[in-house]
């Protein structure tokens, strides 16, 4: 059926609009809440009724309504739909009428429709159970002989719709499962388009769209290819474990071949282990024992050690993956290990040695075709140049970034470098760059339809931009309602604790606390709930078994900043000179002269 009002037309079976004749893109939700208000336009439509109709067993918040329909008033203005409050939401502009010519078929004429459609169907359930039934038969004659080696095969799920580069990379990676019995290869449904990038940078949420079962992998990638031969980049993604790798041939034949290989070594490791739920450091220490050159494993046991910043521990890593292989086809490794020496040293504030790592890095790369790796060096160089004051030096090269990402086209990629330029314009105090590159980067969110999860860095910084915090909230707020992933979690961590501030500077502590809604939460926002609760009325019977169970999460995962806040407020609240002494001898350990200097009066008023 199809429903017109003003130049459109909304084809219902379909969710398809239409502008005149021209295509009019909708994201499912959004075609599935202008069908919904377009089946009963007269009607007062409660949040309710619309969460149950378009959302329908999924559990989403009101913002998520809130969203969905200023999209749609994005598209057909903002009269299109009107708020009537308390009561919900109806649909504005009138209905056309529709086509007489569609509905003018007499009743028998629609009953000689009805019967040729019958005898049709009956025609193709004949022919459908026919060849169902000769592919069971074909399916039993090899099942006893097939059954045995299946049983163990771990499934790797990829995606149907592909770019060209990863078109390429399907077919070397349906070469390579013909060469290996340890694996097949399925196709994932989904009714999200991802890319690869966008795996990569969100690889646990591109898991939960694919709905595959617990034991399922996706797996993904992209081929780079050059005059030498092609880069192979792929990742795995099974809940809570994420894997990637490099690979490297002259020809796909041979790449086939390798990544066979690889996927063996990744088995052998025991990756594929349905009795691993995460891989953590145990597990990667254990793997590091078994394949003490694997270069993914020191990879990630540097990255581990850079996360809770045993930053000598990495670089011994990162120093034995450099003295590995120095050739051309692990280039996509000495750079990356070069990269986070990089960081390590930014984060340091050895200035002179970052920039050494990170121009080695540059000239690693620059006879290669892994221009995603070129990206990321460009980024952290931005920061790098910023924390060290030469405002000139990181607008020249966040525009060679935008040139690679241009050259590439590659819309995230441009949206993360509109991002950073936006990011480091406020810091530099230019608010004309800041408001332009805002907005570039959320044109491309719109145009290319990039991932909902994308939008978070989208609001945080219309908060940050904000010209008072209240005004500042609903951004927070829609923040916390996106899905969270590898790439956005600091945001929602970030929106999560100013929106608990906010609601605790204004005693407004019911809303504060009502925010902590997960049944396990982290160390920080242990934390975080005790303030508020010492806050109200220095609720000290609650907040200090809070924070008791903080500082013992927070050791656990060495988190050093958030045990040292923790054992400050216990430190305070603690009446016991030998408790107080664990604290302390705890704080004189871990915290830098910069912290000790700043809670200098706090230590020295207890």
């Amino acid at each position: 059926m199809e429903i017109r009002f003003a130049d459109y037309r909304f084809l219902r079976e379909e969710l398809v609009l239409y502008k005149n004749d021209e295509l009019i893109p909708l994201k499912r939700n959004q075609a599935l809440l202008l069908d919904f208000f377009l089946s009963s336009p007269d009607k007062i439509h409660s949040k309710e009724a619309i969460i149950n109709c378009v959302w329908q067993d999924k559990v989403v918040s009101e913002q998520v309504v809130f969203q969905t329909i200023s999209q749609l008033r994005s598209v057909f203005g903002d009269a299109a739909i009107r708020t009537f409050s308390k009561k919900g939401y109806q649909w504005q502009l009138p209905i056309l009428p529709t086509d007489p010519i569609s509905d003018s078929a007499s009743a028998s004429e629609k009953e000689q429709m009805a019967n040729r459609q019958n005898t049709s169907n009956k025609f193709k359930y004949l022919i459908v159970s026919t060849a169902i039934a000769a592919s069971l038969l074909m399916g039993l004659a090899f099942h006893y002989t097939d059954q045995s080696s299946k049983k163990d095969q771990a499934s790797l799920y990829t995606f149907e719709d592909k770019e060209p580069s990863e078109e390429s990379f399907s077919a070397i990676f349906k070469q390579a499962l013909k060469q290996t019995t340890a694996f097949s290869a399925k196709i994932a449904k989904t009714d999200h388009r991802l890319t690869s990038r966008q795996s990569f940078l969100t690889p646990k949420l591109s898991w939960q769209q694919a709905r595959l079962d617990a034991q399922d992998w996706l797996f993904w990638g992209k081929t780079y290819s050059s005059d030498k031969g092609t880069f192979i980049h792929f990742g795995l993604s099974r809940n809570n474990i994420h894997w990637q790798s490099y690979l490297f041939a002259k020809d796909t034949h041979r790449l086939a071949k390798v990544l066979a290989e690889r996927l063996n070594q990744l088995e052998q490791l025991g990756l594929f282990s349905h009795s691993m739920a995460e891989l953590d450091i145990n597990q990667l220490l254990s793997m590091n024992k078994k394949a003490p050159s694997d270069p993914d494993v020191l990879l990630l046991l540097a990255d581990h050690y850079i996360n809770i910043q045993h930053f000598d521990v990495a670089l011994t890593y990162l120093q034995r993956l450099l003295h590995l292989d120095s050739s051309y086809a692990s280039s996509a490794y000495q750079a990356k290990a070069h990269w986070h020496i990089g960081k390590i040293y930014k984060m340091r504030q050895q200035f002179e040695q970052a920039t050494n790592s990170l121009n080695t890095m540059s000239a690693i790369l620059a006879n290669t075709p892994l221009w995603a790796l070129s990206f990321e060096n460009i980024k952290t160089n931005a920061w790098l140049n910023y924390e060290q004051s030469d405002y000139d030096a990181v607008f020249d090269v966040l525009e060679q970034g935008l040139a690679l990402g241009k050259k590439q086209a590659d819309p995230l990629t441009l949206f993360e470098l509109h991002i950073l330029y936006s990011i480091l314009s406020q810091k530099t105090f230019n608010d004309e760059k800041k408001y332009q590159h805002l907005s570039d980067a959320q044109s491309l969110l719109l145009k290319h339809d990039l991932d909902d999860s994308n939008f978070a860095v989208i609001y945080y910084h219309f908060a940050l931009f904000a010209s008072d915090k209240a005004k500042a909230i609903p951004y927070l707020e829609r923040i916390l309602a996106l899905p969270r992933t590898a790439d956005n979690y600091w945001i929602q961590d970030s929106a999560f604790e100013k929106l608990v501030i906010y609601y605790t500077e204004r005693q407004d502590f019911s809303t504060a606390l009502g925010l902590f809604k997960e049944p396990t939460i982290s160390a920080k926002k242990l934390v975080l709930k005790a303030k508020v609760h010492l806050a109200d009325n220095s609720n000290s019977k609650i907040a200090q078994p809070l924070l008791q169970k903080a500082f013992e999460q927070a050791r656990l995962e060495y988190n050093i900043h958030t045990g040292l806040e923790a054992a400050l407020l216990l430190y305070r609240l603690s009446n016991d000179p030998k408790v107080r002494a664990e604290y302390m001898a705890y704080i004189e350990s871990n915290a830098k002269p910069i912290w000790l200097e700043k809670h200098n009066v706090i230590l020295a008023d207890n």
